[in-house]
C-alpha cells in the first residue's frame, strides 16, 4: 500500500481516485508522517440473482390501505382521457 501524505493527497485527489478505480491499487494519508485514513476501492456490490427478486420484493415495506383509492383514482384518470386521435394509425 503506497504511502501519501495529505497536502500530495489534497493536490492529487482525482489522480489517485483513478488509480484506485482503474487499477484497484489502495493508498495510506499521512499527515505530519501519522497515518490518518486509507483510500481504498470499493467493495463490489453484491449480484443479485433473479432467483431472489421474490424474497426482496417480500421484504419490502408494504403500502397502507390507501393504495386501492389510489388505484381507482388512476382508473378514473385514465378512462377519463380520451385521445383526439389513435396516434399509432393515420
Amino acid at each position: 500500500m503506497e504511502q501519501v501524505n495529505a497536502t500530495q493527497a489534497a493536490r492529487q485527489l482525482s489522480d489517485l481516485l483513478n488509480r484506485v478505480s482503474s487499477q484497484g491499487v489502495s493508498f495510506e494519508l499521512t499527515r505530519g508522517g501519522r497515518r490518518i485514513a486509507r483510500l481504498v476501492p470499493a467493495p463490489s456490490p453484491k449480484a443479485l440473482k433473479v432467483s431472489e427478486l421474490n424474497d426482496l420484493f417480500a421484504r419490502l415495506p408494504r403500502l397502507g390501505d390507501e393504495t386501492e383509492a389510489f388505484e381507482r383514482e388512476i382508473a378514473d384518470a385514465q378512462s377519463a382521457l380520451v385521445l383526439d386521435r389513435d396516434p399509432w394509425q393515420d
